[in-house]
């Protein structure tokens, strides 16, 4: 299988080259990770950005997707995927992308700038960011992952695995640092990121609001451990306020992930109980996630907007952190006029980020039978998740949705008893990183995550 896949981290997304889908997304990056002065952090980050939307896009959210029911694998591994069979084969090149693509040269990064002097705030503060996004995906993909001694490169081959909490702990520790670089930023030209920040092009205000946004993404996640987490969550989204969609776009020198897979692979069929529930609704943004005009691939084939050539891999939307609010305002007990009117306005936000008009008849006849709330908590928490999951769509953080909330309830593929809560951890930690009752016999079920109920 041949994909089109961006080049080592001494190129600044520009160099295409073409490498299996089955080996690492970028080879042999960053070979000396303890020489920082060796690479700049302006190509750094470019990198390390087209790494993660890169694996966001790919092997997380097709995995993901078989969870959240978003598509139905058909043919080949993704018939296998479809009745939840995997084997911790099929998660290396996930976890090397992360770690090896994404994380070491975000480390890097900082390193430099501690190194420096702080003479790279601006850039070591975008690497914290997005280092948070990382860890957060991985650890709720995986559980318990290195991170204290992670990034040692030959110096420690067998770095420990921190706790799920202690990874939170992390998280939020990062954000804040992060958000501290953004507040003291003299705007020094030489240390702010500018054309090589694919996101937010070195708007550090953008990059600050994005901080508070997923400080208030990882509190929501607690909300089975953490008595604060809602009230911890509402106060970091409204600290931030509104955020600019956090997203990385591809090319046609550099297709997206998306494009790519229906390119060369094409043993996925876009039907499943989202996209169902979402027809029997009349729901506008139907054929926008589905080309119903056979506008790129065909009738019934993901719609452009997700799987043209140049389309984004989005990390955060407005209408996540809305949505968000809206749960946090549920369980905090507001009033359900105050709860309806977020849940409203995440709604009428995912309209406009799809291109629809939230005025339009359409979008009004929409709120107006599907977004009201009655009072009943339980049946108002399920609104909001099954409005956040068809607005989310194929995003990963549906499944964490799903998992930590119960909804929506969806019946498991293929007669099995449930589905899945993790992924399994790849053949290579298991014999090159040994983890005795961690990684030496994980399946999809254990051990068990620990912020699950």
């Amino acid at each position: 299988m041949i994909s089109r896949n961006f080049g080592g981290v001494l190129v600044v997304m520009i160099g295409i080259v073409g490498l299996t889908s089955c080996q690492k997304y970028l080879e042999g990056i960053n070979d000396n990770p303890n020489n920082p002065t060796s690479v700049r952090p302006d190509v750094l980050l470019a990198g390390a950005q087209g790494t993660l939307a890169y694996t966001v896009g790919g092997d997380i959210q097709r995995y993901s997707g078989i969870m959240t029911q978003y598509f139905t694998g058909v043919s080949r591994q993704f018939d296998g995927y479809q009745r939840y069979i995997f084997s911790e084969e099929d998660f290396n090149n996930l976890w090397n992308s992360l770690y090896a693509g994404v994380m070491v040269n975000l480390h890097e990064i900082i390193k430099i700038d501690a190194a420096s002097g702080g003479s790279y705030s601006a850039y070591s503060g975008v690497a914290k960011v997005l280092m948070a996004y990382a860890l957060m995906a991985t650890t709720d993909l995986f559980g318990d992952i290195p991170f204290e001694e992670a990034f040692q490169g030959a110096s420690n081959l067998t770095p420990k695995y921190d706790t799920q909490e202690h990874i939170y702990h992390h998280i939020h520790e990062l954000l804040d640092e992060a958000i501290q670089h953004f507040t003291t930023e003299t705007g020094d030209d030489a240390s702010v990121p500018s054309g090589d920040d694919f996101i937010y092009e070195g708007d550090l205000s953008k990059w600050t609001s994005l901080a508070y946004a997923l400080k208030a993404r990882a509190s929501i996640h607690l909300v089975n451990r953490d008595a604060n987490a809602a009230a911890d969550a509402l106060a970091a989204s409204e600290a931030g306020g509104p955020i600019a969609d956090a997203g990385y776009r591809f090319s046609s020198a550099a297709p997206g992930p998306w494009y790519q897979y229906i390119e060369q692979r094409d043993d996925i069929a876009y039907t499943g109980s989202c996209l169902s529930l979402m027809q029997s609704r009349n729901d506008p943004r139907y054929p926008v996630y589905i080309d119903v005009t056979g506008q790129l691939w065909g009738v019934g084939y993901l719609g452009p907007f997700f799987s043209a050539e140049a389309s984004f891999i989005w990390l955060m939307t407005e209408f996540e952190r809305l949505f968000i609010e809206a749960e946090a305002k549920l369980r905090l007990g507001h009033p359900t006029a105050e709860v309806q009117s977020s849940l409203v306005n995440a709604v009428n936000a995912s309209f406009s980020f799809y291109g629809i008009d939230p005025s339009s008849a359409e979008a009004t006849a929409y709120v107006a039978t599907h977004c009201q709330l009655t009072g009943d908590w339980n049946s108002d928490l399920n609104t909001i998740m099954t409005e956040k999951w068809i607005a989310n769509y194929l995003s990963m953080e549906s499944w964490t949705d799903m998992r930590r909330t119960g909804y929506p309830q969806l019946t498991p593929n293929s007669g099995a008893a449930a589905i899945p809560t993790r992924f399994i951890y790849p053949t290579n930690e298991r014999l090159y990183n040994p983890q005795p009752g961690i990684n030496d016999n994980s399946d999809l079920f254990s051990p068990k995550l620990w912020w699950l109920p």
